[in-house]
C-alpha cells in the first residue's frame, strides 16, 4: 500500500456551534474508519487544521467531498507527500478544538495543543506543518 499523508486548511462558513463540531467530527470518524484514514483535526475561531494519511485514492475522495461541504471555503491544501509510515496510528481523527475545553471530555478530542510539550512533539513529527499549526493556535 503507498500511504499518503495531505493537511489542509479551510475557513468555517459560519461560527460553530457545539453540536456543529461534534457532528463533524462524528462524519469525519464515520468515512475515515471506512476509508481506512487517519489523521488530525484542528478547530480554532472558525478555522481548520486537518492532517490526513491513507491510500492515495481514499484521500481523493476525502478532498472531493470537502470541496462540496457546505460548512467549509477556502480550502488550501499546504502539504501532500508520500510517506513511509503514519504518525496517527490509530487515530479515525483525534480532534482539538481550541476554543470550547468542554469538549476535550469527548474521547478523541484534545484541547491540550495549549501544552508547548504537545505543540513541540507534533511538530517535531510533522515540521513541514510548523507555519499551519502555529497559526492555528493563535
Amino acid at each position: 500500500m503507498s500511504l499518503r499523508r495531505l493537511a489542509y486548511t479551510s475557513q468555517a462558513t459560519h461560527p460553530f456551534s457545539r453540536r456543529e463540531l461534534l457532528d463533524l467530527l462524528h462524519d469525519a470518524r464515520g468515512f475515515n474508519a471506512v476509508d481506512g484514514i487517519t489523521g488530525l483535526l484542528i478547530h480554532s475561531h472558525g478555522r481548520f487544521l486537518q492532517v490526513l494519511e491513507g491510500e492515495a485514492a481514499s484521500l481523493d475522495d476525502l478532498l472531493d467531498r470537502l470541496r462540496r461541504d457546505p460548512r467549509h471555503n477556502q480550502p488550501e491544501v499546504i502539504l501532500d507527500e508520500m510517506v513511509d509510515q503514519r504518525v496517527f496510528e490509530g487515530w479515525a481523527m483525534g480532534s482539538a478544538d481550541l476554543t470550547d475545553t468542554d469538549l476535550s471530555l469527548l474521547p478523541g478530542v484534545r484541547n491540550d495543543l495549549d501544552d508547548p510539550a504537545v505543540v513541540r512533539d507534533l511538530l517535531a513529527r510533522l515540521p513541514e506543518l510548523r507555519e499551519a499549526l502555529a497559526a492555528a493556535l493563535d
